[in-house]
C-alpha cells in the first residue's frame, strides 16, 4: 500500500483528496500547510501531492526544501494547484515536479496520475 502525503490548507479539498485515495487503499498523511508537511516528510511518504498557493510556506518552498536533502530529492511530488497559467506550469516543470492536476479536478484524473507517478518511479527504482 502506497504511503501519499496530501499537503492541502483547504480542509474541504483535502477530506475529499483524502476520502478518495482512502477508497482507493492507500494510506494517506495529511498536512494544512508546509511547516506540517515538513515534519511528515520524515515518515517517508511514498509520493507528495502539493498544494501551491499556502499560507506561510508556499508549495514552491516546500517542494525546494524537500528537493534539497537527500533522503527525500527522489521522492514523487505531484502539483495539486490552481495555478494553470502557462508560466506557472514552467515553475514546476523547472522545480521537477513529476505531475500538475489543476483544481477542480476529477477523481478519474487524480488516481490515472498518482497511478503513472507511482509507477515510473518503481520503474525508475528497480
Amino acid at each position: 500500500m502506497a504511503k501519499i502525503l496530501v499537503v492541502e490548507d483547504n480542509e474541504d479539498i483535502l477530506n475529499l483528496v483524502k476520502i478518495i485515495l482512502e477508497v482507493n487503499n492507500y494510506e494517506v498523511l495529511s498536512a494544512p500547510d508546509g511547516y506540517e508537511a515538513i515534519k511528515l516528510m520524515e515518515c517517508m511518504p511514498d509520493l507528495v501531492l502539493l498544494d501551491i498557493m499556502m499560507p506561510g510556506m508556499s508549495g514552491w518552498e516546500v517542494l525546494d526544501i524537500i528537493r534539497s536533502k537527500k533522503e527525500w530529492k527522489n521522492t514523487p511530488v505531484i502539483a495539486l494547484t490552481a495555478l494553470a497559467q502557462e508560466k506557472d506550469i514552467e515553475i514546476g516543470v523547472k522545480k521537477h515536479v513529476d505531475d500538475y492536476i489543476i483544481k477542480p479536478f476529477e477523481k478519474k484524473e487524480l488516481l490515472d496520475k498518482i497511478n503513472r507517478v507511482l509507477e515510473e518511479y518503481k520503474l525508475n527504482e528497480q
